[in-house]
């Protein structure tokens, strides 16, 4: 514990003691401490359950509680890493970009910004690579001065693939942990309690994970001026007349541009609202309806 304390005392008084950060964007302070705090209760209901293990009522529920926060801390523990390593530091002509698995020096030559109403998302030949929500502080700093690098140099920023929609490939972190964090509760719960009611229960569990998988490696939209073409979770593609295509614009997932799609009124699709292409998407029906 004192390590992991000393960890975020010092972080902490490393942020306050440095003189100037104007140029730097890091993620909300406020999250670090809210993961740090959840860290914490898993650690206390691990000690607790070890040292303590008739306060939970007996020997087997303790071994319940160990596992499940234990495998919780997992994924805490690496949030909490990410939140405190991600960091944007920015200059006249480039930028610089650390989090877990990069660490890059990028040039403003090639970055195009696209401003969503959760903040602003960078992108390298429509290649995603952050995104930054003005709940951060110094949001629009990064935004700026790629605009006025690419004003002053009169580049011109034109998207190279703007017909095709993806899942978002940061998904891939939630969806992998997802599955893992299921599998390994089944197989505790099976090894433990055998083919229980609690067994049972958790299987709905593994198959939305399953799923969800599905759907990152095989939903896709492709359009053009005529058609949309639908790839399903199943891998199955469907074409669509796009002048019988409609969507309505709504929040549905927590981002006001969350979008459904229809054909002939009948949905055929529900797309995230930071999916990238979807404007180019909607700007098509709208030109064809």
């Amino acid at each position: 514990m004192k390590w992991f304390s000393g960890l975020i005392a010092s972080r902490l008084l490393r942020r306050k003691s440095k003189i100037d950060e104007s140029n730097t964007i890091r993620q909300p302070q406020a999250w670090g401490i809210t993961i740090f705090l959840l860290s914490f209760v898993c650690i206390a209901i691990l000690l607790l359950a070890i040292i303590f293990p008739n306060i939970f009522g007996g020997k087997e529920e303790s071994v319940g509680m160990i596992v499940f926060f234990g495998v919780m801390f997992l994924p805490v523990m690496f949030l909490y890493a990410y939140l405190m390593i991600w960091k944007v530091e920015v200059f006249e002509s480039y930028f610089k970009f650390r989090s877990i698995f990069k660490n890059k020096k990028i040039s403003y030559d090639n970055i195009e910004v696209r401003d969503v109403s959760s903040g602003f998302r960078f992108y390298d030949n429509n290649r995603h690579l952050l995104s930054i929500s003005y709940l951060q502080d110094n949001y629009r700093l990064l935004s700026d001065a790629i605009k006025e690098y690419q004003k002053d140099k009169k580049i011109k920023i034109e998207k190279s693939v703007t017909n095709v929609l993806k899942p978002i490939q940061g998904l891939w972190f939630s969806a992998v942990l997802l599955l893992f964090l299921t599998i390994f509760v089944t197989v505790a719960i099976l090894i433990k309690d055998g083919t229980s009611t609690v067994f049972y229960i958790s299987l709905p569990f593994n198959l939305l994970s399953i799923l969800i998988i599905l759907y990152m490696i095989n939903w896709k939209i492709e359009f053009n001026d005529d058609f949309l073409i639908k790839r399903s979770i199943w891998g199955w593609s469907k074409k669509y007349a796009l002048m019988d295509v409609t969507f309505l614009q709504r929040q549905f997932f927590g981002n006001p541009n969350d979008t459904k799609i229809y054909y002939k009124n009948k949905k055929i699709a529900l797309i995230m609202g930071n999916t990238n292409n979807l404007y180019e998407l909607q700007s098509v029906i709208k030109s064809r309806t």
